[in-house]
């Protein structure tokens, strides 16, 4: 999956906040990024108490950013 910039800004934030253990609620206009990131497995939706929706980074994220960094190195070598 590629992602847009709206998506790569959700996903740097959410990255960020669990590692303090957070999530995080969005404003109305990125919840369809969010959403999509959530069906590729990037960010998990959470129902609050108060029933707003949050979305909290996953490992499978994690993975995909790891798997990023180990192919952008191996094409760096093969240029």
């Amino acid at each position: 999956m590629e992602l847009t910039e709206p998506q790569k800004k959700i996903a740097a934030n959410a990255w960020a906040l669990a590692t303090e253990g957070k999530g995080r609620v969005l404003e109305d206009w990125a919840i369809p990024e969010a959403h999509e990131l959530a069906e590729h497995g990037w960010l998990e939706r959470r129902t609050e108490p108060n029933g707003d929706l949050s979305w909290w980074w996953t490992s499978t994220g994690e993975t995909a950013l790891g798997l990023s960094d180990v192919l952008g190195s191996a094409e760096g070598r093969q240029n």
